[in-house]
C-alpha cells in the first residue's frame, strides 16, 4: 500500500518529487478532514520564517511571511498530534527546525546559487548539490531533537549573521541534513526537486523521505549518523552553538 503524502506549499516540481515516494495530494482540506490517512507531509520551499518564532528579531535581513508560517505551523501541530512524519525542503527544513525548539543563522554568504559538494555520514560519496538560500539551520543542543547528518563540503561563507541581524562567530559547518528525532522528521537545504530524476542529490533526498518512512528512528539515524567518527569542519558540533 502506497503511502499518502500532504505537499505544504506546493510546486509541481515538489508533486512530481513526492511521487517517487507515494500518492502525493496539494489537498491541504482533505489532509484537514482526516490527518491520519497520511503518512508523511513536505514542508517545501519558500520565504524565510518569521524570526519571532525562535525568539529573535531580524527585520533586515529576514524576508519572512507570517501567513505562510501560521499555516505551516497549523498543519505541522495537526501531523504531530496524529504521529504524521514530516520532511523538509530548503525553507521547510529551516521551519522544522524552529518547530523543534532550533533557530536560524539570519544569512549567509555563497549559497545564493550555483552549485556545491554535498557531505554526509551515510557513505564516503559527495554529491553536487544546487544552493538557492541565505540562512541556515541552528539545531537545538539535544541530540534527541536534532542530528546533523549533512554538511557543506566547503564553508562557502566568510560572514555569519543572527539575530538583530548582527554578526557572529559560526564556528560549525554549514548544515546541510538533520534529523529530528523527537519530531518524527528530516530535511535537506538544497532543492531536490529541481534537481535531475536520479541525480546523486535527488536520490540521497528519495530514499531518506523513504527510510524515515519505513525504518524504525533508531535505525534511522544510525543509518544516516553513522560511519564516520567525525565530519568535516567541526560538524559535530553543529548543536551545541
Amino acid at each position: 500500500m502506497s503511502h499518502k503524502i500532504i505537499v505544504v506549499g506546493h510546486s509541481k516540481l515538489d508533486m512530481d518529487l513526492m511521487k517517487e515516494i507515494g500518492d502525493a495530494t496539494m489537498g491541504i482540506e482533505e489532509f484537514v478532514e482526516d490527518p491520519k490517512k497520511f503518512s508523511l507531509a513536505l514542508f517545501t520551499g519558500g520565504a524565510d520564517v518569521t524570526p519571532s518564532l525562535y525568539k529573535e528579531k531580524g527585520a533586515a535581513l529576514c524576508f519572512s511571511d507570517i501567513y505562510r508560517d501560521l499555516v505551516d505551523k497549523a498543519i505541522y501541530d495537526m501531523c504531530t498530534a496524529n504521529k504524521v512524519k514530516k520532511i523538509g525542503i530548503c525553507r521547510g527544513l529551516q521551519f522544522i527546525n524552529v518547530m523543534e525548539g532550533g533557530k536560524l543563522i539570519h544569512h549567509l554568504d555563497g549559497h545564493e546559487g550555483g552549485q556545491h559538494l554535498f557531505e554526509c555520514f551515510k557513505d564516503d560519496k559527495l554529491r553536487k548539490v544546487n544552493s538557492l538560500h541565505h540562512q541556515m539551520v541552528i539545531p537545538p543542543k539535544n541530540p534527541m531533537k536534532a542530528v546533523v547528518v549533512g554538511w557543506s563540503a566547503a564553508k562557502l561563507s566568510k560572514n555569519y549573521y543572527g539575530n538583530n541581524d548582527e554578526r557572529t562567530d559560526w564556528k560549525g559547518p554549514e548544515v546541510e541534513a538533520v534529523i529530528y528525532p523527537r519530531g518524527s522528521a528530516c530535511g535537506v537545504q538544497y532543492h531536490p526537486e529541481m534537481m535531475d530524476k536520479g541525480s546523486p542529490g535527488r536520490t540521497f533526498f528519495v530514499e531518506m523521505a523513504q527510510d524515515l518512512l519505513n525504518l524504525a528512528m533508531i535505525d534511522f539515524i544510525s543509518k544516516y549518523a553513522k560511519g564516520r567518527e567525525e565530519p568535516s569542519h567541526g560538524a559535530k558540533d553543529a548543536s551545541n552553538n
